[in-house]
């Protein structure tokens, strides 16, 4: 699947810095929070982004007008059925992200890749609330986004080969270099065996 349209749930500064690379490189974005206040600022700090590449010479008002085109921002979860890829930014607590991605694959079509940007949670554990897991990554790009190269593909134990390729491909797309990342230390080390992911 061609991958045209990326989601971002989650408008803070990592949420802000994927959507503003994901637009400069001729992406769709379909960005989303909690409430409106919060994407127009997020929105004002995309513009500011691409207003110094403007003054930097580097893109022209007309480019960075058509990049604005492509943004789309939502208070509204139903808006991510039309992703072809997901990435979760919100906050760094387990029970947030497992809430979003059991309500990312209620919306989201089958093939359409749910990827955390998180530095802290296990991957296996957030792909084992979903009856998907092998379509759940970690993608965790680096702060400030537009800025620093690097983006961390880290696999959960169910991740799919194919899930982790595409990742790869596309952070290449948004002009990134990946690396892959071993999953939580320590995780399944000390999961209970024969218990499952709560």
């Amino acid at each position: 699947m061609e991958i045209k349209t990326i989601g971002v749930v989650g408008a803070g500064t990592m949420g802000q810095g994927i959507a503003q690379v994901a637009i400069q490189n001729g992406f769709r974005v379909i960005l989303r929070d909690l409430e409106d206040r919060l994407l127009q600022h997020a929105r004002a700090r995309i513009e500011k982004g691409l207003d110094r590449l403007v003054e930097s010479g580097k893109i022209s008002e007309g480019q960075k007008a058509e990049m604005m085109k492509m943004l789309i921002t939502t208070t509204g979860m139903p808006d991510m059925k039309n992703a072809d890829f997901v990435v979760e930014a919100a906050t760094e607590e387990y029970a947030v992200k497992k809430a979003i991605f059991q309500e990312l694959e209620k919306i989201c079509r089958p093939n359409t890749i749910l990827a955390t940007n998180t530095s802290s949670i296990s991957i296996t554990k957030i792909g084992a609330t979903t009856k998907r897991p092998e379509k759940v990554i970690g993608m965790h790009f680096m702060n400030p986004v537009p800025l620093l190269q690097l983006v961390e593909v880290i696999r959960g134990v169910e991740t799919a080969a194919e899930t982790a390729a595409a990742t790869h491909d596309l952070a290449k797309r948004l002009g990134k270099t990946t690396v892959e990342a071993k999953d939580f230390p320590g995780f399944l080390a000390n999961w209970p065996t024969g218990s499952s992911c709560p």
